[in-house]
């Protein structure tokens, strides 16, 4: 629970100890989920039609958490443990938008069907071995293929992990900036408010 309330009611809210440690691996796992959340809604469009909104719909909804998020961050402590897990699923709910509104401006961006991406992985895995196998055409032809298979394969899971790492990233990246933008409003409003967590 003291992570949830770290994480979520960050530390001009929150009298846990949340900053004091590295939680990088946190933040790659859901980037993780987001990209195969991505991709599942982009494979199976009536189930994207169903979660992703227009994406002002969306942005409108974000900006609102974010202007409320204070007002249910300063009251958070006044309450009982279940009306506390409410709020943390409301304070939540705004990650969640971002990720959708990333969702939503990307999905027309990217077109693809996985038997293409499947034929078109191939066609650059082959490419990038003819490619390999030529540079050591002055070796005998046994050697230079296998050379070629080597590097050609090499080249080719390091061109996958670049993709996936920006797969990942991206999302991640999002949801770092708004807890940034998240963090200046509750310093923002927190002084406003002349609020101290442990007097509430």
């Amino acid at each position: 629970m003291d992570f949830l309330e770290g994480y979520l009611l960050g530390p001009q809210w929150s009298d846990t100890e949340y900053e004091t440690r590295h939680h990088v691996g946190f933040h790659l796992l859901v980037g993780l989920l987001a990209a195969f959340a991505f991709v599942f809604l982009r494979l199976n469009p009536d189930q994207a039609a169903r979660w992703i909104w227009p994406w002002y719909i969306t942005a409108l909804l974000l900006v609102t958490l974010l202007l409320v998020n204070p007002l249910l961050c300063r009251h958070y402590y006044r309450h009982s443990h279940l009306i506390r897990a409410v709020l943390l699923a409301v304070i939540a709910l705004k990650f969640a938008l971002a990720l959708m509104l990333l969702f939503a401006v990307a999905m027309p961006q990217v077109q693809f069907d996985i038997d293409q991406l499947t034929a078109g992985f191939l066609a650059q895995a082959n490419e990038s071995i003819a490619a390999m196998t030529d540079r050591f055409h002055a070796l005998n032809n046994a050697t230079a293929m296998i050379f070629g298979i080597l590097l050609g394969s090499l080249l080719v899971l390091l061109r996958t992990a670049l993709i996936l790492a920006v797969c990942v990233f991206i999302p991640t990246l999002v949801l770092l900036a708004v807890r940034w933008i998240q963090r200046i409003l509750d310093y923002v409003i927190r002084k406003q408010l002349k609020f101290n967590p442990e007097t509430e």
